[in-house]
C-alpha cells in the first residue's frame, strides 16, 4: 500500500494520483465510445453476432458510466485529502 507523507511530496504525489484516477476514467469511457463506433463500423459484416457483440459492448458501457461517478467522488476525496496535507505542511506540521 502505498504511503503518502504529510510533505508537500505527499501533497504532489495525491494530486498525481487523484490526476490519474480522473485521465484513466476519462480514457475507460472513450475507449467504450471507440469500441462501439468500431463494432456499428463493421456493421453486416459481424453476421449473426452484430447484435450479440453490441448488447455486450452496451452492457459494458453502461457498466462503466455507473461506476464513473464513484471514481470522480473518489478523485475529489483525493484531492481534497492533498489539500488537507499542504494545509498540514503549511502550517509547520509535516516533515
Amino acid at each position: 500500500m502505498a504511503k503518502f507523507g504529510i510533505s508537500n511530496e505527499g501533497v504532489q504525489s495525491l494530486n498525481q494520483l487523484a490526476s490519474d484516477m480522473s485521465r484513466l476514467n476519462d480514457d475507460i469511457r472513450n475507449a467504450g465510445r471507440t469500441l462501439k463506433s468500431s463494432v456499428s463500423a463493421c456493421g453486416d459484416g459481424l453476421g449473426i453476432y452484430e447484435e450479440e457483440i453490441n448488447d455486450l459492448v452496451d452492457s459494458v458501457n453502461t457498466a462503466q458510466e455507473s461506476g464513473r461517478e464513484s471514481i470522480e467522488q473518489l478523485t475529489a476525496s483525493v484531492k481534497k485529502l492533498a489539500q488537507d496535507v499542504q494545509d498540514l505542511v503549511s502550517a509547520g506540521l509535516g516533515a
